[in-house]
C-alpha cells in the first residue's frame, strides 16, 4: 500500500530522514558533541553509537531474518542488503539520540519541563526514522520494535550503568599503563564483539545459508533500481559492522591527546562564545576533512567489497575519529579558539 502511494517528493523526504541515522550523521553528531560536551562525555556518545553498530551486526547474523523485499515482490527505494532484524536505523537512532538528549540535559541543567519537551522531540525523531524504513520497504514492524528495544537498552546502559566509570576512565588515560589501556573491560568487549563478527562472516553462511530464492527475489526487485548488485547478507553485514570497529580511532586519539598533545588539561576548552565556537568547528572541520576523503571520494558501486570496507569505511572514519579526539583540540589551541582556563 505504501509502495503504491510513493512519489519522488516523498522518496526524497524519507531518504533524508533515514540519513539522520546513517554513517554521515554519526560523523556530524560525534563531531558536534565533541565541541559541545567535554571530551569524556563525547566519548560516551561515541561508545554508544559504535556499540550499537556492533550489537546490530551480531544480532542480524543470529536472527538472519529477511527484509520484506528479500521474500516479496516489493520494490524498495534503495536496496540495503544486510539481514533485516533488528532494524539498524531503529537501534542506532534510539541509542544515539536518547544519549545525546540525556547528556544535553545534564550539560545545560534542563528543568523538568525542558527535559519532557526535548524528550518528546527526540522520540518523535526516532519514530520518523523508523517510519521511513517501513516507507522504503526495507523493514517490518517487528524489526523496528526489536531495534528500539536494543537501542533504549544501550542508552540506559551507557548513561546510567557504566557512565560514571567511563567518565572517570576517559579522564585518566594518561595515568594508565599500556596493559590497563588495552586490556580492560571495555577493550575486552571490543575484542569479543569483533571476534564474533569475524566468526559470523566466515561461517555464518555455512551455519544458516541464505535461501537461493532470496537471491532471485532480491535481484528481481533490485534490478528495477539502477546500479544495484546483490551480495550475500553476511558480507554486507560485515562491511557495515566495521563502522563499529572505527571506535578504535577515537580511543587511540583519546590516549594520544592525554599523553602527548598536552591539551587535556583544558577541560573546559569548549566554553567559548558562540562565534568562537563556530570558528573552532569550522577550522577543525576543514583541517580534519582530508582524513575523511575516502568516505566521500571512494565509489560505493563497482568495487570489490574489501576496497569498500577499507577505503570507504574503516580507514577514513578511523582517521577522522583519531583526528577529532587526538589532534583537533591542539589545532584549535594554536588558532586561539579554545578556553585555556584550567580547572581541577
Amino acid at each position: 500500500m505504501i509502495e503504491q502511494n510513493r512519489n519522488d517528493a516523498l522518496n526524497k523526504v524519507f531518504m533524508a530522514i533515514s540519513e539522520l541515522s546513517d554513517k554521515y550523521a554519526y560523523v556530524v553528531i560525534i563531531g558536534a558533541t565533541y565541541h559541545v560536551f567535554d571530551v569524556p562525555n563525547a566519548f560516551v556518545v561515541t561508545a554508544t553509537i559504535y556499540t550499537a553498530l556492533g550489537v546490530l551486526s551480531i544480532t542480524k547474523s543470529v536472527f538472519h531474518e529477511a527484509r520484506p523485499f528479500f521474500v516479496s515482490d516489493i520494490t524498495p527505494t534503495k536496496c540495503w542488503l544486510e539481514y533485516g532484524n533488528p532494524s539498524g536505523h531503529s537501534i542506532t537512532s534510539s541509542a544515539l539520540y536518547l544519549t545525546v538528549w540525556d547528556l544535553m540535559c545534564r550539560r545545560f541543567q534542563a528543568d523538568k519541563s525542558q527535559r519532557r519537551i526535548s524528550l518528546a522531540f527526540t522520540l518523535f525523531t526516532c519514530f520518523l526514522i523508523a517510519f521511513s524504513r517501513i516507507y522504503h520497504g526495507v523493514h517490518t514492524y517487528n524489526q523496528i520494535l526489536l531495534g528500539w528495544m536494543f537501542g533504549i537498552s544501550l542508552y540506559y546502559f551507557f548513561c546510567h550503568v557504566v557512565y560514571n566509570d567511563m567518565i572517570r576512565f576517559c579522564s585518566q588515560t594518561d595515568r594508565k599503563t599500556c596493559s590497563e589501556l588495552f586490556f580492560n573491560n571495555g577493550t575486552f568487549v571490543f575484542y569479543a564483539i569483533y571476534a564474533i563478527a569475524i566468526f559470523n562472516f566466515l561461517f555464518g553462511n555455512l551455519i544458516h545459508p541464505a535461501p537461493e530464492e532470496w537471491a532471485e527475489t532480491i535481484n528481481r526487485n533490485c534490478s528495477k533500481l539502477s546500479g544495484q548488485a546483490y551480495d550475500d547478507p553476511e558480507t554486507e553485514n560485515f562491511i557495515r559492522f566495521n563502522l563499529a570497529s572505527t571506535i578504535a580511532g577515537s580511543y587511540l586519539g583519546l590516549i594520544i591527546e592525554q599523553r602527548y598533545m598536552g591539551t587535556h588539561k583544558y577541560k573546559e576548552f569548549n566554553k567559548t562564545t558562540p562565534f568562537i565556537t563556530m570558528l573552532r568547528v569550522i577550522i577543525c572541520t576543514i583541517t580534519g576533512s582530508p582524513s575523511l576523503a575516502g568516505l566521500i571520494l571512494c565509489p560505493s558501486k563497482g568495487i570489490h567489497w574489501t576496497t569498500k570496507l577499507l577505503f570507504k569505511t574503516v580507514i577514513p572514519i578511523s582517521l577522522g575519529n583519531f583526528y577529532l579526539f587526538g589532534c583537533s583540540k591542539y589545532v584549535a589551541l594554536k588558532a586561539g579558539l579554545i578556553n585555556t582556563r584550567m580547572v581541577q
